[in-house]
């Protein structure tokens, strides 16, 4: 479970999180709504560690393990025990293959792409008929999907 507790964000002397707390839970859907601009993707990007929280804690909590905080952690860090997110715009690499998109995300979490390939292939099944196709001919579905993946 992944809990916020009186977190707050500011850009320069402006105040864009106020005091948020949040639980989201394991297969469970939560859904953050507002107006452009009220914060949604300020919280997105505190919570995977792009942005730095000004007070307030997040903490992960993985199954019958204790929480632990996830402030001090790196954003690749944060990646690397699950949390992330896949933008509206997908980022995908057009002209490279589903199997190459892969392997540049595992690269970059640090992860030894052979290891964790199977699996990914296991929870994307459509995506492994597709490894040789290129980013840029797969359809919205199977580039979500890839985003998904690489996330």
């Amino acid at each position: 479970m992944l809990s916020l507790r009186a977190v707050n964000h500011y850009y320069g002397s402006q105040h864009t999180l106020w005091n948020v707390d949040l639980e989201l839970k394991p297969g469970k859907c939560t859904c953050v709504m507002g107006r452009q601009g009220m914060g949604k993707t300020t919280l997105v990007n505190c919570i995977t560690g792009h942005l730095p929280v000004a007070s307030g804690t997040i903490t992960w909590q993985d199954g019958g393990s204790a929480p632990y905080d996830l402030m001090p952690l790196s954003a690749q860090s944060r990646s690397a025990i699950g949390i992330g997110y896949v933008p509206q715009d997908k980022r995908i690499f057009s002209q490279l293959s589903v199997e190459e998109n892969l392997h540049i995300a595992l690269a970059a979490g640090g992860e030894p792409a052979s290891a964790v390939a199977g699996e990914i292939y296991d929870l994307f099944p459509e995506l492994y008929a597709l490894r040789q196709s290129k980013g840029i001919t797969l359809s919205a579905d199977d580039q979500y999907q890839l985003a998904l993946a690489r996330a």
